[in-house]
Formats: C-alpha cells, structure tokens, sequence
C-alpha cells in the first residue's frame, strides 16, 4: 500500500512539474517574442509598395532594437482591424496598434504610450454642401466607418440610427463608396483620410472635413497576460526613443 502511494506522489510531482513548465512557457520574456499586429491604415501604420511602414512601425522597431530585444518588420502581422482587435484580447503575448485608447477599451488591454494623438474628422464630398454644427446632426445622413474602430464607437455614442450606419473593414473601401454617393460621411482620423484617398485613385480635393471630434491619443495595446516587467520595459524603450526625437510621430 506504501508503494502505491509513493507512485501516487511520484506521478502528483511529474504533472506539477509539467503543468508549471507549460505555464512558465506562456510568458514571454524579451519584446521580440511578442506577436505584433497592426492594420494597413494611414496615417500610423500602412503597405506601401508592398513594404510596412509608418511613423508607429518605425517607433516598434527601433524601440525594440535600443531595448537589445530588436522585432522584424517582416514579422508584424499586419490585419483587418476588427480581426487585430479580437486577436489581441485573446492572446496570448500580443500587441496591437495603433490603438486609441478610450474608456470602453480600458480594461482590456495593457497600455504603452501615449505615441500620438489624432482627432476623428467627418469627410464629404464639397458637391454635397453637407453642414454638421453638431454631432446629432449626423443622424441625418448615412455614415461609413471601419469596423470596430473608434469612429464606430463615436457613431454609437451619438446615437446614429444603425440603418445609417455602414461598417466595413478597410478604410479604404469606404472612401470609394463615399466618392461613389453610397454614403454621405465618413468618419476617420484627421492625419489619414487624404493619403488613403490618395491610395484610392481619388482626389482629396474634391473632399472636405465638415465635423472634428476632440482628439485622442494612441497607444500600443497588449494582451492582459503579459508580464508587468515586460509591458514596463516596452514603456520605457517607447518614452526612450520619443524623448531622443529620433522619429517624427
């Protein structure tokens, strides 16, 4: 009977041992161990001649590279906004942005910044005449945004009818529909509504700005399982690189 129990707390060591192990291995320890996740959106991070860049993707990696810990370019995934967003509040050891950090996404993310900060503008075509004095007044009009992104969430505050209401997942698909007449606004940060007009075959002449919201500020967003001492070191090599005023952002 002894010897049964003493195999009992044999095997009891064996899977703590390999339960701890397993759970030790889901902590990353260095930065370029993280999964970094970032959308093609201008102005912070987007494709351009089939390359990542961006004045946030420029910040990553020469912040990681002053930490000893340096992430390649060609291993930021880049994604549909909506699909990062869920991706990264899943996990494990993931990072999105640029991410504008609200009250409603508070608790479920970790934050590193602030790196920037935009307003969300309303863009129309000049054709139209369309005039906005007030947010209410939106409620009018049928508005495109990205989907799960901020401008969303302003929509919903605002209290924009949802039949008026056009999400999609590229910001760019949008601003071909706003052209086209499918819908009357489109709501997106102020510093990247022209390039991605632009990117479109548009000209962003023939578009104005008829609203701006107040603005916000932009953050790397990680997973809640990563470790204090990691999220403080990314902090810290972020405040490092914006301090020495070695990019523009």
């Amino acid at each position: 009977m002894q010897q049964f129990f003493d195999k009992l707390s044999i095997i009891g060591a064996i899977v703590a041992l390999f339960l701890w192990t397993n759970s030790c291995s889901v902590f990353a320890v260095e930065l370029n161990e993280l999964t970094y996740i970032t959308e093609s959106s201008a102005s912070f991070n987007y494709i351009r001649d089939g390359k990542l860049q961006g004045p946030a993707v420029d910040l990553l990696l020469a912040a990681s590279a002053n930490a000893g810990s340096p992430v390649k370019r060609e291993h930021i995934l880049v994604q549909p906004w909506a699909r990062g967003f869920r991706n990264t509040q899943k996990g494990p050891n993931t990072v999105l942005f640029s991410t504008i950090r609200t009250p409603e996404r508070e608790e479920s993310f970790q934050w590193v910044g602030p790196i920037a900060s935009e307003s969300d503008v309303l863009i129309a075509l000049k054709t139209r005449e369309i005039t906005i004095s007030k947010p209410e007044d939106m409620t009018r009009y049928i508005t495109g945004a990205v989907r799960g992104d901020v401008g969303e969430e302003i929509l919903q505050e605002v209290g924009v009818p949802l039949e008026r209401i056009v999400l999609l997942s590229h910001s760019t698909n949008l601003s071909m529909m706003l052209s086209s007449g499918r819908i009357d606004l489109w709501i997106f940060g102020e510093d990247g509504w022209r390039e991605t007009l632009v990117s479109s075959d548009l000209d962003p002449a023939n578009f104005e700005i008829i609203y701006r919201f107040p603005p916000k500020k932009y953050y790397f967003a990680l997973s809640l399982d990563i470790e204090q001492q990691l999220v403080e070191q990314f902090q810290q090599a972020i405040d490092k690189v914006l301090a020495s005023n070695e990019l523009a952002i």
